[in-house]
């Protein structure tokens, strides 16, 4: 990440590793409002340094079968996080249980499925991606500061590629790990520059509109 972000001491005990990186873009762009793709412990960072609206959305399954094979969020993480978060006025939750298309391509890059695809590589069909661009298309993700990307499923590249455009801000947690979560996959517009964190030890990817 350049110059233009700074940032201070990080106590790297602090399991959720995004939070510094998080804080000095909030404090450094004024964030006030944010949509994340996946809620967890995380989410309280938002919470606490934004005034606006915050928006958490959850992918799911409801098999739990399927979810422990491909390792993906259940509804019942979810459930948990609106008890721990609907006492925040400025908070709400977006479930979506997601369907075939996008299953079909976490049995793709996982390795979990009969296509012969190696865990890492791409899908074999794109038809996740509508999936994915339909439910964006609910969602009126213009209307935020910031956008982060850490959901419960695996195909977060394609989704930092369809946020180009509509959110000025957008931040990819585990950029580590590209092969798995589809960020080789991510073609990053003339118009923004990208960058990475500097706390998280599993990878923060940030990509910042130019004009900002």
């Amino acid at each position: 990440m350049n110059n233009q972000i700074t940032y201070t001491t990080f106590n790297r005990n602090n399991t959720i590793d995004h939070c510094q990186d998080h804080q000095d873009i909030i404090k450094q762009y004024g964030i006030n409002s944010v949509i994340e793709f996946g809620v967890g412990e995380g989410t309280n960072v938002f919470l606490e340094n934004c005034i606006g609206k915050i928006t958490s959305v959850e992918l799911f399954t409801t098999n739990h079968t399927t979810a422990e094979l491909l390792k993906i969020s259940t509804d019942e993480w979810i459930d948990y996080s609106i008890n721990q978060f609907e006492k925040y006025d400025n908070w709400n939750a977006v479930k979506y249980d997601v369907q075939s298309p996008i299953l079909n391509a976490e049995y793709d890059v996982t390795g979990k499925g009969n296509k012969g695809i190696t865990r890492g590589n791409n899908p074999s069909s794109k038809e996740y991606i509508k999936e994915l661009s339909g439910l964006i298309d609910t969602l009126n993700v213009s209307e935020y500061d910031m956008a982060f990307v850490d959901p419960g499923i695996h195909l977060r590249g394609d989704i930092v590629n369809l946020l180009f455009n509509k959110v000025n801000i957008i931040t990819a947690h585990d950029f580590h790990t590209k092969e798995i979560y589809g960020y080789s996959r991510i073609t990053i517009p003339t118009n923004y520059s990208g960058y990475k964190g500097n706390y998280s030890n599993e990878g923060l990817g940030v990509f910042i509109k130019k004009d900002l």
